[in-house]
């Protein structure tokens, strides 16, 4: 590939070459170094590509074997550019469009992230665009060194990072200290008690540190207090002294009970496709989508996929181009009625994903009493669903202090 540029860029001809004895002629170019390719046998002789400055080397070689050559096709930049001398306007568009490419060559046109888990693409970019280091910014503005490091300090679970910028292209590589979920929330130094996010009855709770207020089989209302923060601290009468406080740490479950309602429509409407498409274009420059004027899409019922492409020179000079190919499929609106059979498979799909959905949150699920009826022309899948969870939630700790006069009190008592 890249010897073909430069052959292309050097310029070269297409010849014919005929006479007594051309086999002689191309031995003469071998010893000479002169080299020739795309060599073909043709009537009386022979076909083959030979460079400018080659092609310039060959008249006494001609003499001495007695051959003819014969100039079938000019190919390359000089000749073009020959060509095309006097079309000022042509030249001037190259050099506006070279001139175009240089200066977009300072800025950052496309971004990429590797391994990232639980921090999104969508968290990151708008960390850089926060840092003034997004989409368009000037590559001298940006110091990657002092970008790694607001990442590190910016987000805890992100233990390595490493920026870099290759062409347009910056490349941001993370590592992640991939911990439960529940290690990535910030520790509070607020004292706090536990109470409960739900209502439940208790059916298992492990105290680490604080005061339990309800045990196993106790039902509680969201809102009531489970652990206490607060840990009294008792004389030889029974009567408190002073108080302790420390943030209440405990593993508690609960048995609740979710109510379950899913209403299936009898009559739907499906699109179904007629088999006739068509497609569409549309570039975007910058920040400004430009569509085809001549196009316009005929389907007034239709079904649409898009796929772009950003243009990029080589593997890292990106430019702030976007070409969109959108493929129309017409379709038409067919109303339709589910069986009471179907009915049954799409409700009990449904509840299927529910619970699904309720097990990778941690949830364990222990019973389900759901039943389907007919209200009118829909259909209703409703009933409960009894699960084992946490149902742990903090708020701060009540602060009650002991006056001196009471403290005076209790050691007199003593």
């Amino acid at each position: 590939m890249l010897l073909s540029i430069m052959k292309y860029f050097q310029g070269y001809v297409y010849v014919q070459l005929t006479g007594y004895a051309p086999e002689r002629f191309l031995n003469l170019c071998g010893s000479r170094d002169i080299l020739i390719w795309n060599l073909k046998p043709c009537e009386n002789g022979y076909t083959f590509c030979i460079s400018v400055k080659g092609f310039k080397m060959l008249k006494p070689i001609l003499k001495k074997t007695k051959t003819q050559i014969r100039i079938l096709k000019r190919v390359g930049a000089p000749f073009a550019t020959f060509r095309y001398r006097k079309r000022r306007i042509f030249f001037g568009g190259i050099f506006f469009f070279g001139i175009l490419l240089y200066y977009l060559s300072g800025f950052i046109w496309n971004i990429e992230i590797n391994g990232n888990s639980y921090l999104s693409n969508e968290v990151i970019l708008d960390f850089l665009k926060e840092e003034a280091c997004t989409f368009g910014t000037r590559k001298s503005d940006i110091s990657c060194q002092e970008l790694e490091e607001a990442l590190r300090s910016r987000y805890e679970e992100v233990i390595w990072t490493s920026i870099k910028i290759y062409g347009t292209k910056m490349t941001v590589d993370i590592q992640e200290n991939l911990l439960p979920d529940e290690e990535y929330e910030k520790k509070d130094e607020t004292i706090s008690d536990i109470v409960a996010a739900k209502d439940g009855v208790i059916s298992e709770i492990i105290t680490r540190a604080g005061t339990p207020l309800v045990a196993a089989g106790s039902e509680v209302k969201k809102g009531d207090i489970l652990v206490s923060g607060r840990i009294e601290i008792q004389n030889d009468d029974g009567e408190t002294s002073e108080y302790l406080y420390r943030s209440a740490d405990a593993d508690i479950k609960a048995k609740v009970v979710y109510s379950y309602e899913d209403v299936i429509k009898t009559d739907y409407v499906e699109s179904v496709p007629t088999g006739n498409h068509t497609t569409g274009y549309e570039a975007t420059i910058f920040y400004s989508t430009i569509g085809n004027p001549f196009w316009k899409n005929p389907y007034e019922d239709y079904e649409v996929t898009s796929d772009t492409y950003q243009v990029h020179v080589a593997d890292n000079f990106y430019l702030p181009v976007w070409l969109t190919r959108q493929d129309y499929r017409e379709v038409e609106k067919v109303n339709k009625k589910h069986t009471e059979k179907e009915i049954r498979q799409i409700a009990t799909k449904n509840l299927d994903n529910y619970l699904k959905d309720l097990e990778e949150k941690g949830i364990q699920i222990i019973g389900k009493n759901v039943i389907i009826r007919r209200t009118g022309e829909n259909y209703v899948a409703s009933g409960t669903i009894e699960v084992y969870e946490s149902i742990v939630s903090y708020q701060p700790t009540e602060i009650v202090n002991i006056t001196s006069e009471e403290r005076q009190n209790v050691d007199e008592s003593d």
